[in-house]
């Protein structure tokens, strides 16, 4: 009874301390709960020292927030904490998404100083809508440190004041010539973002020219010796340079998004483009690409934002500036014969380094003609030359090199120097910072080309891979190789070459060189990552190769399974060019004689085992599918056992028979698919039930106590290893791991 009268009487309290804040920091709680359903942490995925519970009861809600052992509420529950929402709606997939509704929303949120934003972006049906809410700082009211919410207030003039107080009279002079002076006086109901050139930026003059030759806008007042229509059409194009400076609204740095465009308020609806790099409170911003030296300047009317340059109207798209610019005709070519520049046309945030018609006739003869004539390497060329988002020159620190991907998913290497110059790999931009619709346009003084634009022989010569090479002139194959489209050439290193054993070199001799060349090459695009025993169709049509995945006893965990095709590992992956993509391979592929018994039969060192496989009656299943990896006595080994030996060997059928089943595991084993685990040995089963152990000593591979004379001689149905031993039921493994490892069998 005792505690029930307490637990009436705590009730009793805390339901008097719910005043009006408690409540409202209670709706707050439960959206960020809500935010916690979704297991998302809203402050931009960053969990820090600050630890929140909250217990919830039918007839009370109660919300701790221990910071440091304090009591406290967030910044933006505080006072004069305005909040401003925005909703944008995406566009809507085409595709089929099956009966039912489908749906998803996530939610990611970022505590700045200034302000705390939050965008939902939920999808449903294939169509986005996201939802931002910023709360921030009324207008007039700035925030100080340890308090809550914007308690201090700051007086404010109107948009003229401010900008004299900036020191802006070139601005105001500008804007008193085209009658826009007025306005910013605050005698209209309106507000205004105004991105206003310094005084410097005026005295540069070149861009601050109308489209009239020598009309100034500073001398438009003097202006008297021209016709009534031509003064109008200067008066107009004035208003609109000025009026691209001007957009209605309080758009402050907390409502900037990077990558937003903006309306300005001139006639031609030209944009400003709004960029962030770096952190936007510490970071650079840009409108227009050009570097906003001053923010959040606050007026009664509305907020002057300081940029080191004039922003010239931008009304054209990234294909228009190259199809305008006489110095772009052999981009505007490539632009139309690869089909880019219809993308080039639509909305975006694109960079393009429109390299000039001199860096494209600085190109090999050769080269240049497959750049402009060839559909397959040109849309490499330009995606090389094209980013997925807007790059403005002042992104660029001197202090350090900067990198950024292009539409080829590959990165580029940007930098500046001391003298100012700035670099894109080694190509120079000579002309920074061309505004469009839809991006930015860097003109550039040399062609980046890419690897996935060189012919395949090209790529061959530049990587000094000269054997293959070699082949494939002597085969007469070069043409063909380069005309093809969508292959796969698996390319043996130099070294491969080198490393070839004796049988395999005086059978690559005794072939036709274009069988061995047409056997490397796969007839369809591929990055090898297949399931085992895939078989992929070759050039050589009577011959395919297969893929075989490891399925030894190794720990999945430490590394991934072994691939290799035709014994051959895969030393490098997607090597790109025009119309192919190459894998290096470790060994010289030769196309297969047979079965692995037809592989025994033609290598003379086997012809005794080939004798006892025959009279053992098993012969005639090892031509079958299998696969089956044999491990193959020589002849010197076998005619090393003593008589008495070999006559109990022959004495049966069933003998020879459990002889030859113990010299053969049941699957495609390459030596390099025998993965040696932490303790350093591997385990294997032959068809006949004893267990083999596989280990390396050196540089060389043993099976039980015998060497593995020769690795992985390929037949169409399995591989032969050639062994120094005889394998057989009365070898012992030194340490029987098989059965309790074999769940981690792949």
């Amino acid at each position: 009874m005792l505690r029930l009268r307490i637990l009436v009487i705590l009730v009793l309290l805390l339901l008097v301390a719910d005043d009006t804040e408690s409540r409202r920091h209670r709706r707050h709680q439960r959206h960020r709960n809500r935010w916690r359903q979704r297991d998302e942490w809203p402050r931009g995925g960053r969990l820090g020292s600050q630890w929140r519970h909250r217990w919830n009861f039918p007839w009370f809600d109660f919300d701790i927030n221990f910071d440091s052992g304090s009591f406290t509420t967030d910044w933006w529950d505080g006072p004069n904490v305005c909040t401003h929402k925005e909703r944008k709606n995406g566009n809507t997939s085409t595709s089929f998404t099956g009966h039912g509704q489908y749906s998803s929303s996530a939610i990611t949120c970022e505590d700045k100083k200034t302000a705390y934003i939050c965008t939902e972006t939920l999808t449903s049906n294939g169509k986005t809508t996201k939802e931002r809410v910023t709360k921030s700082c009324c207008h007039g009211y700035t925030r100080r440190s340890g308090q809550h919410g914007c308690p201090k207030y700051q007086q404010l003039d109107d948009i003229e004041k401010t900008a004299e107080s900036l020191n802006l009279t070139e601005f105001l002079r500008a804007a008193e010539s085209v009658g826009l002076k007025e306005q910013l006086k605050g005698t209209l109901d309106a507000n205004f973002t105004i991105f206003a050139p310094t005084n410097e930026a005026f005295k540069k003059g070149p861009s601050f020219v109308s489209s009239y030759e020598n009309v100034l806008l500073n001398d438009m007042g003097s202006v008297i010796r021209i016709s009534p229509p031509i003064s109008t059409v200067i008066v107009s194009d004035a208003s609109d340079l000025v009026l691209s400076h001007v957009t209605g609204g309080i758009l402050t740095t907390t409502t900037l998004e990077d990558e937003q465009t903006i309306t300005s308020a001139n006639s031609k609806s030209s944009t400003i483009r709004i960029n962030f790099y770096d952190m936007v409170d510490n970071g650079v911003m840009t409108a227009n690409c050009k570097r906003v030296l001053s923010r959040n300047n606050l007026a009664t009317n509305g907020v002057i934002h300081v940029v080191d340059e004039v922003l010239q109207p931008v009304t054209k798209s990234l294909t228009d500036i190259v199809s305008s610019n006489p110095q772009l005709s052999y981009l505007k070519t490539a632009l139309g014969t690869s089909g880019i520049s219809h993308d080039l046309r639509l909305e975006g945030q694109f960079t393009l380094l429109a390299p000039t018609d001199n860096a494209f006739r600085k190109l090999d003869g050769q080269l240049l003609n497959r750049t402009l004539t060839d559909k397959r390497c040109l849309k490499k060329i330009i995606n090389n030359h094209l980013l997925p988002n807007v790059i403005c020159s002042s992104a660029v620190s001197g202090s350090h090199k900067s990198k950024t991907k292009n539409k080829l998913s590959k990165y580029l290497q940007l930098m500046r120097d001391d003298n100012d110059k700035i670099f894109v790999e080694k190509s120079q931009i000579i002309d920074r910072d061309i505004m469009a619709s839809n991006g930015v346009l860097h003109l550039i003084d040399d062609v980046i080309i890419p690897e996935e634009a060189y012919a395949v022989m090209e790529v061959l010569e530049k990587r000094k891979l000269t054997r293959l090479s070699d082949l494939i002139s002597e085969a007469g194959l070069k043409k063909s190789l380069e005309q093809a489209n969508d292959i796969t050439i698996l390319v043996p290193t130099n070294e491969a070459f080198s490393k070839m054993s004796e049988f395999d070199r005086a059978r690559l001799n005794e072939s036709n060189t274009a069988d061995i060349v047409k056997y490397h090459v796969i007839k369809e695009l591929s990055m090898c990552r297949v399931a085992d025993g895939h078989q992929f169709s070759t050039w050589n049509t009577k011959k395919t190769l297969t893929v075989h995945r490891s399925r030894s006893l190794y720990y999945r965990f430490f590394e991934p399974p072994q691939e290799t095709i035709q014994c051959s590992s895969i030393v490098k992956y997607g090597i790109p060019s025009c119309n192919a993509v190459i894998h290096l391979i470790d060994k010289v592929l030769i196309p297969p004689v047979g079965t692995v018994v037809d592989v025994l039969e033609v290598d003379n060192r086997f012809s005794e085992f080939v004798k006892l496989m025959k009279n053992s009656g098993l012969a005639d299943e090892l031509q079958q599918n299998g696969p089956y990896t044999v491990l193959a006595p020589t002849n010197e080994v076998l005619n090393a056992l003593t008589e008495e030996e070999m006559k109990n060997l022959q004495s049966s059928k069933d003998n020879l028979k459990e002889f030859v089943k113990d010299h053969v595991i049941r699957g495609h084993m390459c030596c390099s698919n025998f993965r040696l685990h932490v303790f350093g040995f591997h385990n294997v089963r032959t068809i006949s039930g004893v267990e083999l152990v596989i280990r390396k000593t050196g540089r060389h591979l043993t099976v039980s106590s015998s060497d593995i004379l020769e690795c992985d001689m390929v037949g169409t149905n399995g591989v032969v290893h050639a062994i120094g031993g005889i394998l057989g039921q009365e070898q012992e493994t030194e340490y029987n791991e098989y059965d309790f490892f074999n769940m981690f069998r792949w």
